[in-house]
């Protein structure tokens, strides 16, 4: 009787194991902007960790696994851990930056621009997409609005997507200028993200956006409906490529070998599958004299309203 009521205990705790282990439940941690942590890679060194910033206009989510393959490829090069870490706005990274929190980001154009000349934020590379070093802004409306150009814009919601963006607010911002600034529009947003500005327009929340050419052809390739919700009304110049930059406080040598790393990264078949997954062909290194037309752009509209 007792080796009958052993047998009968073992089996119900086996039973209880095997269905707590193949349970479909999964609790999974939400992710806000207030909470992300830092994402780590798998490389195991007693050097030092490099802090690495994004603010790249995508979700959480979306960035870090654009850009982990790329830390991963530097935290391999470099031999040190690398923490990915995301912030909101672009005016967060820079104060990162400032502060020598990170040692190297990922900004738009005008966020280098602004930091270099305010506190000596160091440009390492630039990202060459589709054989170019530029991109534009765009701005786009709903089609239904039968909107096609500014002065028919007068009157309607828009959307930006960073106060610092140059292709998401500061092109138009310069387009606005001498039409009463942002009293032109009925209603304006921030969306934080250009793919939010193109669905924001597709979608019906807002009449028109600004947002980058290489995010709304990349968007139009995945979701082919857009080509008729949507109307190019709009293209700017073409701006140098958002670059990567370093910190002031960060060591010449750190920077030197960061920016050998990104440079030959091309070269490498590890480093051609990291440049693929953040849509990038390569790293070049372009004179900083490129981007002179942001920093005008900057000096139009001034500082404070971008």
């Amino acid at each position: 009787m007792g080796k009958k009521r052993f047998y009968l205990v073992f089996s119900i705790l086996t039973l209880m194991i095997l269905t707590v282990g193949c349970s479909g439940s999964t609790t999974y941690k939400q992710i806000t902007l207030s909470n992300l942590q830092p994402n780590s890679s798998p490389a195991k060194s007693d050097n030092p960790t490099l802090r690495v910033a994004l603010a790249t206009g995508l979700s959480p989510s979306q960035s870090i696994a654009r850009y982990q393959a790329l830390t991963n490829y530097l935290s391999e090069k470099l031999h040190r851990p690398v923490e990915l870490v995301q912030r909101k706005t672009y005016k967060e990274v820079d104060d990162l930056i400032r502060e020598g929190q990170v040692d190297i980001a990922f900004v738009c154009s005008s966020s280098y621009a602004i930091g270099k000349d305010s506190f000596g934020e160091r440009l390492v590379a630039v990202p060459i997409s589709n054989g170019l070093p530029y991109y534009q802004s765009l701005i786009i409306v709903n089609a239904s609005t039968g909107i096609r150009n500014w002065d028919q814009l007068q009157g309607h919601s828009f959307a930006f997507v960073d106060p610092q963006s140059t292709s998401g607010a500061l092109y138009a911002l310069s387009k606005i200028k001498d039409r009463g600034g942002l009293k032109f529009f009925s209603s304006y947003i921030y969306t934080f993200g250009h793919i939010n500005s193109i669905t924001a327009v597709r979608d019906h929340l807002v009449d028109a956006a600004a947002v980058d050419s290489t995010t709304f052809t990349a968007a139009l390739a995945k979701l082919p409906d857009l080509n008729s919700a949507i109307r190019v009304i709009d293209i700017s110049p073409q701006y140098t490529n958002n670059p990567v930059v370093a910190s002031p406080r960060l060591d010449e040598q750190t920077l030197l070998n960061i920016q050998e790393a990104l440079l030959d990264m091309d070269q490498e078949e590890s480093g051609q599958e990291a440049l693929q997954a953040a849509g990038f062909d390569k790293f070049q290194l372009l004179d900083d004299k490129l981007y002179d037309s942001v920093r005008k752009l900057v000096q139009q509209i001034g500082e404070g309203d971008k």
